[in-house]
């Protein structure tokens, strides 16, 4: 990981981007993680069947996977996703009942989940703030700020953008907040903006248009990797995180 020295014009050295399903899944082969935030409501409820729902990549690769989400379509008892995977309704924020419960994890990954929530410096305190917690890695993907997808529809005075997304990260403030909430970054990858559910959902000139879009902006982030679709950061915990 480049040691960063926050002047304004310093190179950022990053490899070429990767797919973010694809990257994820094979980190987790053969671990037993938590998956935060799993559910991804968009993803149960239209796209569990297909290749593009985290959870059930991970499970894919995974010995065991806990996907941990409060949302109201999960039930108290939880919910079966596969014969290693199953989401329980639980706090992200406060993981050590789900330690208790289940054991401690290889990893924890959270997918597409930060941008989400309102205290994504809170979320990593407490998570560095569970004693059993304490060697367990982080696998973390986010949106970049700084991407090429966002740029070239912004020409056309347009934004794409979650309306549950109340922030979005680039490299730089992703190392700042895991370096201010105790973890060391061993990695901050770049993967590349993928656009499914528009194709899924356009026929004719519309798909091959979203597809010819989907490999201009493809092209262009391998070119340049710092304005990628988004970060996969990994981590380790460094320091016990201060209240």
């Amino acid at each position: 990981m480049q040691q960063l020295n926050y002047t304004a014009l310093e190179p950022v050295r990053i490899g070429r981007p990767v797919d973010r399903l694809s990257f994820l899944e094979a980190q987790v082969k053969g671990k037993r993680i938590f998956d935060l935030g799993a559910l991804d409501e968009t993803a149960y409820t239209k796209k569990r069947n297909s290749n593009h729902w985290l959870h059930a990549r991970l499970a894919r690769s995974a010995d065991f996977v806990i996907g941990i989400d409060n949302s109201p379509l999960v039930p108290v008892e939880g919910l079966t996703t596969s014969e290693n995977s199953r989401i329980i309704n639980a706090n992200i924020f406060d993981l050590a009942p789900t330690v208790e419960q289940y054991g401690v994890p290889d990893a924890i990954v959270a997918g597409e989940l930060i941008e989400h929530i309102d205290g994504t410096l809170g979320l990593l305190k407490a998570i560095a703030r569970v004693d059993a917690l304490n060697d367990v890695p982080l696998v973390f993907s986010t949106p970049n700020a700084c991407c090429w997808h966002n740029a070239l529809i912004g020409l056309m005075g347009r934004e794409s953008m979650h309306p549950d997304h109340l922030q979005i990260y680039s490299y730089k403030t992703l190392s700042t907040l895991f370096a201010r909430a105790g973890y060391r970054v061993q990695a901050i990858t770049p993967y590349h903006a993928r656009f499914p559910e528009m194709i899924e959902s356009s026929s004719g000139l519309a798909s091959m248009a979203t597809r010819a879009f989907q490999t201009t902006v493809n092209v262009l982030e391998t070119l340049t990797p710092l304005l990628s679709g988004g970060w996969i950061v990994q981590a380790s915990p460094g320091r016990r995180a201060d209240a």
